[in-house]
């Protein structure tokens, strides 16, 4: 593995957070030859419009100290965890449950097998006469229609029990079934604590962890971008309307607001989901962006005096996590210099090009950028076969000698094994230079 020259650029993205002086520095160890970039920031100017409401009673240059039981702050892109605390302690969701549930409804519209503008009639199951006590409603009932949409709508802005037990039983037929759903979904992300027993939150045997909802919740982002606009941001919602009114049904019209307050409050912030059971207290996830770094931010286990007060410390809570993280942090895009063709020995070429899968991002505590360094490790030459993909390099960045960042590089192709006269020059060509001990 040689190393060869870098350099460490920043897309136009961040630009407009920064002014940015990119110096150069060449090692003087001949026998290694790289080229350690520095990046100097200077002149920083503001990072993110400060929030709408009231200023967090925190120091932003320290971790906030939370009443939470548990806790985390994550980087939607890279999953890198800014702050933390007790992120394993396994607790019932609440409705931070219902976000599954519409992530299921929503991966059932892409393959088609939901229509959103499809018309349907709750059934009996799902009226909201028949939920549990303590139930959040949209407030389904008999003698009502309304569409797909309307039932995702109610489900997250109204939180309501009842719309999760209609789509539940839309598509799988019954709680159960739709459970088996949920917790098959759980375990394709790879998650061993987060289970479910039923789609709205209501029970206190639903579990997550801190650590594993965020992380959820970034995948779930990734895979729905358009849900943050079109249902999750949305601060109100009301139901019945008369479309939705059959058969001689004269109800009045419910608005309800999204219990997510940071949507009104907090600069930046579309999403996620809230949720409340005796049980577990309070619990509260939120994701809000600011000069293209997207937070998340998940709080379980609030407690306190009563429901104003413990939905209010929690939103205070999660409100001080997100001004930690965009004060603290910032998210870098680097570039890289174009690394060096590698050498194919016996092979039916004789160069092959290397690049990593994805443009690098760091995210780094602000005061850790003048000293971010970097360097292009990759191999020189290799010996056929080589399959496209297998990993010859890699984009290494350090932090005061610390590895804060590595990037693989892979081979953008396959090469199979050349002819008997290539194998044969090759082999001849590579016996002599082991005799040399030349590379």
């Amino acid at each position: 593995m040689c190393k060869v020259a870098m350099t460490l650029h920043l897309t136009p993205r961040l630009a407009t957070m920064r002014k940015l002086c990119i110096l150069s520095a060449m090692h003087r160890n001949s026998s290694r030859l790289a080229l350690l970039i520095a990046l100097l920031v200077y002149g920083a100017l503001p990072f993110a419009a400060p929030p709408v409401f009231s200023k967090s009673n925190i120091a932003i240059d320290r971790a906030p100290s939370l009443q939470a039981v548990s806790a985390i702050l994550m980087e939607a892109e890279t999953g890198k965890v800014l702050f933390e605390s007790h992120p394993d302690e396994p607790i019932a969701p609440a409705s931070l449950t219902k976000l599954m549930t519409l992530h299921i409804a929503l991966e059932q519209i892409a393959q088609g097998r939901l229509d959103p503008e499809q018309v349907i009639r709750p059934v009996r199951q799902a009226w909201a006469r028949n939920m549990p006590y303590g139930s959040s409603l949209m407030f389904l009932g008999p003698n009502q229609q309304l569409t797909i949409e309307q039932l995702l709508k109610g489900l997250v802005v109204a939180s309501g029990n009842d719309a999760a037990y209609a789509l539940a039983y839309q598509i799988a037929g019954s709680v159960p079934a739709f459970a088996q759903m949920m917790n098959d979904e759980a375990a394709r992300f790879g998650y061993r604590v987060m289970h479910f027993v039923e789609p709205s939150g209501i029970s206190a045997q639903n579990r997550v962890t801190a650590r594993e909802y965020a992380d959820f919740c970034r995948h779930f982002i990734a895979l729905h971008p358009d849900a943050l606009r079109d249902l999750l941001s949305l601060r109100e919602f009301t139901y019945p309307q008369p479309v939705n009114l059959i058969n001689g049904n004269h109800e009045h019209s419910i608005t309800q607001q999204n219990r997510n307050v940071l949507l009104w409050k907090y600069a930046g912030a579309d999403g996620l989901k809230t949720g409340y059971i005796d049980e577990s207290g309070y619990n509260m996830a939120v994701t809000a962006e600011r000069d293209g770094m997207r937070l998340i931010a998940v709080v379980l286990g609030v407690r306190d005096g009563t429901h104003e007060s413990g939905s209010r410390l929690r939103a205070q809570e999660t409100e001080q996590l997100l001004d930690y993280g965009f004060a603290k942090f910032t998210k870098l895009t680097l570039g890289y210099p174009k690394p060096a063709p590698v050498v194919v020995w016996k092979g039916r070429k004789q160069h092959i090009e290397i690049a990593p899968d994805q443009e690098p991002v760091l995210v780094l505590p602000k005061e850790e950028v003048t000293d971010l360094k970097g360097v292009v490790e990759q191999k020189r030459e290799v010996v056929a076969p080589v399959q496209k993909g297998d990993t010859l390099g890699a984009v290494v960045y350090t932090v005061n000698g610390k590895e804060v960042g590595r990037f693989p590089l892979r081979a953008t192709e396959g090469v199979a094994e050349g002819g008997f006269f290539r194998k044969t020059f090759d082999s001849i060509q590579l016996f002599f230079r082991g005799l040399l001990g030349t590379e």
